[in-house]
């Protein structure tokens, strides 16, 4: 079976540490720190130790994105390590942070890139 391709939104490829809050379903407040792994205008991927369940409802936090958001979990998936997730924002991301954190970067130990 194949899966249809359902984002409305392209990913970018974006590493960077974001903090995640939310509250259990009986009301504990939790917090940790992920991995971005991409980034979209509505969503992003996490790499997490901690195991947040689908439909929670969390709090994110990225500095250099400048998102201070809620989100909705809305895919999770066990990975070594820990899990992958999958955030839906309420808040759309920047079109200019996005286009900021997405250009290329140039390496400047690769001289024939830049023509040298």
């Amino acid at each position: 079976m194949e899966l249809s391709e359902s984002r409305q939104h392209p990913r970018f490829q974006y590493y960077g540490v974001v903090f995640i809050s939310w509250k259990t379903f009986d009301g504990q407040k939790n917090c940790a720190l992920g991995r971005c792994l991409n980034i979209s205008e509505q969503g992003m991927a996490l790499a997490m130790s901690a195991r947040i369940p689908v439909g929670s409802f969390v709090r994110v936090r990225a500095y250099k994105l400048n998102l201070d958001c809620s989100a909705t979990v809305r895919h999770i998936a066990r990975q070594p390590g820990g899990y992958g997730l999958g955030l839906e924002l309420s808040t759309s991301l920047d079109a200019d942070v996005l286009a900021e954190v997405c250009e290329p970067q140039i390496d400047a130990a690769e001289p024939a890139l830049l023509g040298g």
